[in-house]
């Protein structure tokens, strides 16, 4: 399923399989995003999903609309007693989540070129 916000240029799209989905983003998950983005990890976990990962490819912007919708996702697995990890290259999103604290506690990978298997990411 793919998503797209008239007012931003956010794209997400989500494979669910099993226990495991996958949601990628990209573009800008701010205040006007952040709800779609939302409603993508509640579908998932209410679809069974206990193991999300959120590859965020090419996203440009997050407010702090955004960082709470990341905050839901970590949160909505936890209570499932399942897994939350960002995914993807971005520096952004590392120094982001080093600066709150959160790379204590939401794992970031990027995905390398051996097969898919991931590894983590500094910032």
């Amino acid at each position: 399923m793919t998503l797209h916000h008239p007012q931003s240029d956010l794209r997400l799209s989500a494979t669910i399989d099993g226990e495991s989905a996958r949601i990628t983003a990209e573009g800008n998950l701010d205040v006007y995003t952040a709800p779609l983005l939302r409603a993508e990890l509640t579908r998932a976990a209410d679809a069974g999903a206990r193991r999300i990962t959120l590859a965020l490819r090419s996203v440009s912007l997050i407010d702090s609309s955004g960082l709470s919708a990341l905050v839901f996702g970590y949160k909505l697995t936890a209570r499932r007693a399942g897994a939350f990890t960002l995914c993807g290259d971005d520096r952004l999103v590392a120094r982001l989540l080093a600066r709150t604290g959160l790379d204590r506690v939401i794992p970031l990978h990027h995905e390398a070129d051996d097969g898919g298997k991931a590894s983590a990411a500094g910032p």
